[in-house]
């Protein structure tokens, strides 16, 4: 299971970068990427729900990074980091039941690994840990072991 969603959070976050970017609509390029390199997810429906949730609660995640990082102006931040960010704190705000905390924050920091400079990581990381202690953003989620 792990390994389809990391992949799905790949495709999410570079489709979400890729409409932000080209200013183009998220789900036509979701689809895309989905159809293109997703082989390997089995379930789409985690993917598809991941980028709604994104383009939903962009305007409420933008500010809750400047609070979280306000040395950090979101039109001089990395690109990269500002779609991880928008992803990792979409997941604490609105999780799925079965993802907890810790999980959606190591993903998040993964993907500044593989997708950001050297610095990324514990630039997510931290930003990240904040948001996931601030009561009134992250819900904590209980899942089923």
């Amino acid at each position: 299971m792990a390994s389809w969603r990391h992949l799905s959070r790949v495709i999410v976050m570079q489709s979400f970068f890729e409409s932000f970017v080209r200013q183009c609509e998220l789900e036509a390029v979701l689809e895309y990427n989905l159809k293109e390199y997703g082989e390997k997810v089995t379930d789409t429906v985690f993917a598809k729900n991941l980028a709604q949730k994104m383009r939903r609660n962009q305007k409420k995640v933008e500010k809750i990074i400047q609070k979280h990082a306000p040395e950090w102006p979101l039109a001089k931040m990395n690109p990269v980091e500002r779609t991880i960010l928008t992803l990792g704190i979409t997941e604490l705000m609105d999780p799925e039941p079965d993802v907890p905390m810790s999980v959606a924050i190591d993903e998040a920091i993964e993907l500044a690994k593989a997708y950001g400079d050297e610095n990324s990581g514990k630039f997510i990381n931290g930003v990240l840990n904040s948001v996931a202690h601030d009561d009134t953003i992250a819900k904590k989620t209980n899942p089923k072991s």
